[in-house]
């Protein structure tokens, strides 16, 4: 059988296989759009990101910045703040594991993973807590994927590098 009679005897599912068309191209983002986009992520309020995983996630949001008497205005004052609530934490966690990687979210992946990964950078190093279950070693290679980036703040940078330190074989372990 030629290659015509084959695309003529195919499925329409075969066929949109087979021209790609059923699969959106990731948008690749030059890194001054993604700098451009981190910056404007971390001056976004907390509150109305992470509205988005559902009702029960903002009254849980409220609660907390309620109890904790919190003036937090963006995801930088959360990153910076000397005492964040770990579960503020958490969820901002979640908010950008579920960005990552997807296609039909706004929040680029590089920009998304930088706030995960900042996320369990402020539990380690302002709470001295955990909230991953990654491995030591997987932690440490987000940790420098992150900081590698030519975008990222040097606030931000210095955050992560600090938390790098806490891990065992760190800086910090090593002194």
């Amino acid at each position: 059988m030629d290659s015509t009679s084959h695309i003529l005897n195919a499925s329409p599912a075969q066929v949109v296989d087979l021209m790609g068309m059923g699969h959106a191209p990731a948008r690749v983002w030059r890194p001054q759009e993604l700098g451009a986009v981190f910056r404007h992520q971390m001056a976004a309020p907390v509150s109305v990101d992470l509205a988005g995983l559902g009702p029960e996630v903002s009254g849980k949001l409220r609660t907390l910045a309620d109890a904790s008497g919190l003036l937090l205005k963006n995801f930088q004052d959360l990153f910076q703040h000397p005492d964040p609530p770990v579960e503020l934490l958490e969820l901002v966690k979640q908010f950008a594991k579920a960005n990552r990687g997807q296609p039909e979210s706004a929040l680029p992946t590089e920009v998304a993973t930088a706030l995960y990964y900042l996320s369990i950078a402020a539990a380690l190093v302002r709470l001295g807590q955990r909230i991953t279950a990654l491995s030591d070693e997987d932690l440490r290679r987000g940790f420098l994927i992150v900081i590698g980036q030519e975008w990222l703040d040097a606030v931000s940078r210095e955050l992560l590098e600090a938390a790098q330190k806490q891990l065992p074989g760190g800086a910090a372990a090593e002194s």
